[in-house]
């Protein structure tokens, strides 16, 4: 890809005016959908409005080809159609007491995509550009590559504990681990331990020598990241009993959505910064009403 950057190339940072308003009238639709679902009378229109803005937003952004450019789209379409089979089939076939453990098991693979995001960006040979329908058009500076960085680390951290813990939570509602809290001894201190290490490596994979693809050192720090983070939302969820795994659920999707929304500042998207502050939000206030 080429390395000179032309002035007028700054016109290609700014999305089309059609996809533009793709992605308001698909963020207007999310809107509409947590209003409706506040309703029993309404939560069916709530989760049409919801299908609808979610359609609208990945065809728009599939469609337009300054994100998606040559293989990208048989590639994102071929990609796609497994997960849309095993989605519907799993969500006809499920009874209707499975569906926490459900609604679980797709907030915990939402973590771990935005997990896999941060580190495929980490890995990008051109993460410290601008890059529009395959060329790198402008490069950041450096408070843009810093909020970068941050939102990547934090997007592998969330993202992690919310898979793992997610599965946890999944397999105490199936009964395949026992519902009964188990606690870990100095609990405080291991989690403090636990997030300066993820601060320390998260800071090192960026500093003392490393750099964005430092596909050696670098990238040995982001997998000790991910891997912390991983263990951490493991005992996290293992100290919370049975009976209160829905709580747990409602604010581990809560942190599914915070992971997307870091994706959208690391990955410079609009849509998934939005569609992610939505989920995350509503997650808390959910969260925060089942606990009263």
């Amino acid at each position: 890809m080429s390395q000179e950057y032309n002035d007028l190339d700054a016109v290609y940072l700014i999305d089309e005016a059609w996809l533009d308003t793709v992605v308001v009238a698909g963020l207007t639709c999310f809107i509409l959908c947590l209003m409706s679902l506040s309703k029993v009378q309404t939560s069916k229109m709530g989760v049409l409005y919801g299908i609808v803005g979610m359609i609208a937003i990945i065809v728009g952004y599939w469609a337009d080809d300054t994100y998606t450019y040559g293989d990208g789209r048989w590639l994102i379409a071929a990609s796609m159609a497994p997960g849309i089979v095993v989605g519907l089939w799993s969500a006809m076939s499920v009874e209707i007491t499975g569906l926490p453990e459900l609604v679980g098991a797709y907030n915990g693979f939402g973590g771990l995509a935005a997990a896999l995001e941060g580190i495929g960006v980490y890995l990008d040979p051109n993460a410290k550009d601008f890059v529009r329908d395959g060329r790198a058009l402008a490069p950041k500076n450096d408070a843009m590559l810093w909020v970068q960085a941050i939102a990547l680390v934090l997007s592998i951290v969330i993202g992690m504990m919310t898979f793992t813990g997610s599965m946890i939570a999944c397999f105490k509602l199936h009964g395949t681990i026992a519902s009964k809290p188990r606690v870990i001894p100095f609990r405080l201190s291991v989690t403090f331990l636990f997030f300066a290490a993820m601060l320390i490596c998260g800071t090192l994979a960026f500093t003392a020598g490393q750099d964005w693809n430092d596909r050696e050192g670098g990238l040995a720090f982001i997998i000790v990241v991910a891997i912390l983070a991983s263990i951490y939302g493991i005992i996290a969820v293992m100290a919370i009993g049975g009976g209160d795994m829905p709580v747990s659920i409602s604010f581990l999707n809560s942190l599914s959505g915070f992971s997307t929304s870091m994706a959208g500042f690391m990955l410079s998207n609009k849509a998934l910064v939005v569609s992610g502050a939505f989920v995350g939000c509503s997650g808390v206030i959910l969260t925060i009403v089942m606990c009263m």
